[in-house]
């Protein structure tokens, strides 16, 4: 069984470490100094408060994480409390992976965004991971739409 902690800002490289793996297993190509970038990103956002990320442990060795970016929305319906949560890089090490840690992992997420109030928690999905974000109760949106600016 997973053993959930919330990150710290020590955990920062861990988090990187993991965060680089997805990314790579998603086919990007990091260019030097990509990680050491991030880590520093990490830590600061970990410590203003812009990341919030979980570990998932087992056996005393981390075998993946979870991290939200929460962010300020026009109080709405869907919104009242005019907070929510953006889900990133939910991500487990391929020797752990169809044995509940990601599971674990988003049970966490979504019971700490309602201990906080949160409104409504978003995601993009990889085609692999979707049956799993539904069955924790996530469901496709056809409203979306994304700009990249270059």
């Amino acid at each position: 069984m997973a053993r959930i902690r919330l990150a710290e800002q020590g955990d920062a490289g861990l988090l990187t470490e993991l965060r680089c793996a997805f990314l790579e297993e998603m086919g990007q190509h990091l260019p030097d100094g990509f990680a050491d970038r991030l880590r520093y990103w990490i830590e600061d956002a970990l410590g203003d408060g812009r990341l919030m990320a979980w570990l998932a442990e087992v056996d005393g060795r981390v075998a993946g994480s979870a991290a939200v970016n929460p962010y300020p929305h026009m109080p709405s319906q869907a919104y009242p409390n005019g907070v929510g949560w953006y889900v990133l890089n939910v991500y487990v090490r391929p020797g752990y992976r169809r044995k509940g840690v990601g599971d674990a992992l988003l049970t966490t997420v979504a019971s700490a965004a309602r201990e906080q109030g949160v409104d409504m928690i978003n995601l993009h999905a990889t085609v692999s991971a979707r049956a799993l974000y539904e069955r924790h109760g996530f469901a496709v949106s056809v409203d979306a739409m994304s700009m990249l600016l270059e």
